[in-house]
């Protein structure tokens, strides 16, 4: 009798306890609302497309076809903003809907991994922003093949997405896990690494995450870049580029940018795993 006694004590401890105890960590987002109002403020009405920065020289006075409006069609779709019409017709006319490297995040898988070419395509003067915009795009130079991608964890995210798109998901689960052995607990370290974490790079992991269905494997970074990319959110939306941790403090490092920006709003609104 004093064993059953002591067992239902301790059943009746345990349904005392079990009310107190945390549910799993929920996974931070940005601010939708205000990522469509920053993206927008970025809007050059003259030439339809949206400029790469704010103030940072010479990004505040470029407009990137690609990445940053090939990506802000599908961010401003997501976002709920019509201004994502706009911005593909402005495209259209260039003849730029993919550029060999980002493709994954729109659906495309790729055929290898290239050396960029900036062609530089023209110059627009805006009344809206008082400066002159020199027109750019990023492409893929197949005459120069990629033998290190492997060593820069946004190509090992572009090509395990392009994996899952041709349904390799074995090929995938490798890539997650080299790009899982980057992380050092702050961000990623991977060739490009110079001092200072590449925002982005967080935004790339989440949105493979979510693509892979959310293994087990992962979960407390994909956590930790939630959390980073929330906090460097601005009020009004943006998100910064970079930034360095300090004593286990985020500090934001460079301007914000279209692209971090847009590939931030993909990363959470996406839909993976339909694509």
């Amino acid at each position: 009798m004093t064993r059953k006694l002591a067992l239902l004590a301790l059943l009746f401890i345990l349904l005392a306890v079990l009310p107190l105890i945390e549910p799993p960590a929920q996974a931070p987002t940005p601010d939708t609302s205000a990522m469509r109002t920053f993206l927008q403020s970025q809007y050059v009405p003259e030439v339809g497309l949206l400029r790469a920065s704010v103030t940072s020289y010479p990004d505040n006075e470029t407009i990137w076809l690609a990445n940053d409006n090939i990506l802000a069609v599908r961010a401003l779709k997501l976002l709920n903003s019509t201004l994502w019409r706009n911005v593909s017709r402005s495209l259209a006319t260039y003849g730029v809907s993919y550029n060999g490297r980002v493709d994954p995040l729109l659906g495309r898988p790729l055929d290898g991994f290239y050396c960029p070419e900036v062609k530089t395509l023209g110059r627009v003067n805006s009344g809206r922003f008082n400066a002159t915009f020199t027109l750019k795009l990023e492409t893929a130079n197949r005459s120069c093949v990629m033998r290190d991608w492997r060593s820069y964890a946004d190509l090992v995210v572009y090509g395990a997405l392009s994996d899952i798109l041709q349904g390799k998901r074995d090929e995938a689960f490798r890539l997650y896990f080299r790009l899982l052995s980057m992380w050092d607990g702050n961000g990623f370290r991977d060739r490009a690494f110079s001092g200072v974490y590449q925002s982005y790079k967080c935004a790339l992991f989440v949105y493979l995450y979510r693509a892979l269905g959310e293994p087990g494997e992962g979960r407390s970074v994909y956590l930790s870049c939630s959390r980073i990319l929330t906090m460097l959110q601005s009020k009004d939306g943006r998100i910064v580029a970079g930034y360095k941790v300090k004593n286990g403090r985020i500090i934001p490092i460079g301007d914000p940018n279209t692209e971090t920006t847009s590939v931030t709003a993909i990363a959470f609104l996406g839909f993976p795993k339909d694509d």
